[in-house]
């Protein structure tokens, strides 16, 4: 396996936001609208493919909406060589609602949307382990039976 490359300034710049707000990766990429593996990658500046590191470089507005999830202004994203960025988080900030950028929502609050799908989840959840523990008796029988 090829030797990882060191993360980029703003992968470093917001892992260490995220580390001061005590917020994970995870829940992170949740409220930006992205996955946690590809949050990993663009933190991280890489992906493995087959075992070998390669770059990643996240695209502006991702870049921006990870930044102002972590709390970090524009200039710190001009400081570590993302104007792009910087300028995509600007326009963020200047909406006239912060909190929402590109239909997402990016606040600790869970949407009308997101709390209805977790209730659905739930309910398939339970119906699952309804099923679930309606074929374990079943296989309890038939254990029962094929051991006499």
């Amino acid at each position: 396996m090829s030797e990882r490359p060191e993360a980029p300034p703003e992968g470093q710049l917001i892992a260490a936001a995220l580390k001061r707000k005590r917020l994970s990766a995870r829940e992170a990429a949740r409220r930006t609208g992205i996955s946690e593996g590809r949050w990993r990658q663009i933190v991280s500046g890489y992906q493995t493919v087959s075992g070998v590191h390669v770059s990643v470089r996240g695209p502006a507005e991702t870049v921006a909406r990870m930044a102002h999830i972590a709390g970090l202004s524009p200039t710190q994203l001009v400081e570590a060589n993302r104007s792009d960025a910087a300028d995509e988080l600007r326009e963020i900030l200047q909406a006239p609602d912060a909190e929402h950028h590109g239909g997402r929502q990016v606040n600790d609050e869970m949407t009308d949307r997101e709390r209805q799908s977790l209730r659905l989840l739930e309910m398939r959840v339970a119906a699952q382990e309804r099923e679930l523990a309606e074929l374990r008796q079943k296989l309890a029988e038939l254990d029962k039976r094929t051991s006499r």
